[in-house]
């Protein structure tokens, strides 16, 4: 009988000091001076480090892109399986004032082509393309995300298109996001598409791709391995990156902060701000 009552002290006692030190850990982080309304600091295990309306409905803006890359990354056998870029395709995202990555209306282009296109770019030239080649319409293609986003449990999320397009319901949350982030990154293809500066493709004239977060940081590199951008006036400035300090790293979701596309990018700022304060 003393030894299990000795054992339970133990326990609690083991349990107490790993609970007041991650307790501690989690006070230690301050990102009250944040701009993004919708925040989530994870560590590699899952762990919240830090939270800020995680689970509010949002506008995903590109951060949709996430799911349109790895939905087509798991259901092709082939990357360099070519298909052809329609000019309606090329018309429709144009007359919406999407983001484009430079293909061109009958290019030839590889699935992998069109990954960095989604990743790097940003394009809805690559996101359509994607979604015909892989599914026969975005319509279908669309139900594969959705598919997806209810296998990762991310119940608080719908998708209408594979761009992130605005949509009233065309939603999500940043704990949602961060699901599918975590899940996307163990990904060995996707992962280096995300964390690659640019891509030449060859379509048939040599296009360069660049990354629309890594080129906007200074000397293109630092705390910030890679990651998603996003924005819609009705999403504001959004991300996805993975930070890396001392040897670890850290996963760091934002919507909702004020700007535009060509304006101060508060949200790559924020991210800085969680760097800073590991």
């Amino acid at each position: 009988m003393k030894k299990f009552v000795v054992f339970c002290c133990i326990c609690a006692a083991a349990f107490f000091f790993y609970y007041t030190n991650n307790t501690t850990q989690h006070s230690q982080i301050d990102l009250s001076s944040l701009h993004s309304k919708n925040a989530l600091l994870l560590n590699k295990n899952g762990d919240v480090l830090y939270e800020k309306n995680a689970d509010a409905i949002i506008y995903p803006a590109s951060l949709t892109k996430i799911m349109t890359a790895i939905v087509a990354i798991e259901m092709s056998p082939d990357l360099q399986k070519q298909t052809i870029v329609e000019p309606q395709m090329i018309s429709k995202f144009t007359a919406q004032n999407a983001s484009m990555a430079g293909f061109q209306a009958g290019d030839f282009v590889t699935i992998e082509d069109l990954l960095y296109g989604t990743l790097l770019a940003s394009g809805a030239d690559a996101t359509g393309t994607l979604a015909n080649a892989i599914a026969g319409s975005e319509e279908a293609f669309v139900t594969l995300m959705n598919n997806k986003a209810h296998e990762l449990g991310m119940d608080d999320t719908h998708f209408v298109n594979a761009s992130g397009l605005h949509d009233d319901d065309h939603v999500s949350s940043v704990r949602d996001i961060s699901k599918l982030f975590r899940y996307a990154i163990e990904n060995p293809t996707f992962y280096q598409i995300l964390t690659s500066k640019s891509y030449i493709t060859h379509v048939p004239n040599d296009l360069t791709i660049s990354s629309s977060l890594l080129s906007k940081l200074p000397n293109g590199e630092g705390a910030i391995l890679g990651g998603k951008t996003g924005y819609t006036p009705e999403a504001g400035l959004c991300l996805a990156s993975i930070i890396e300090k001392n040897g670890e790293q850290y996963i760091f979701v934002t919507t909702n902060a004020n700007g535009q596309a060509w304006t101060p990018p508060l949200h790559i700022e924020d991210a800085y701000t969680a760097y800073d304060a590991l």
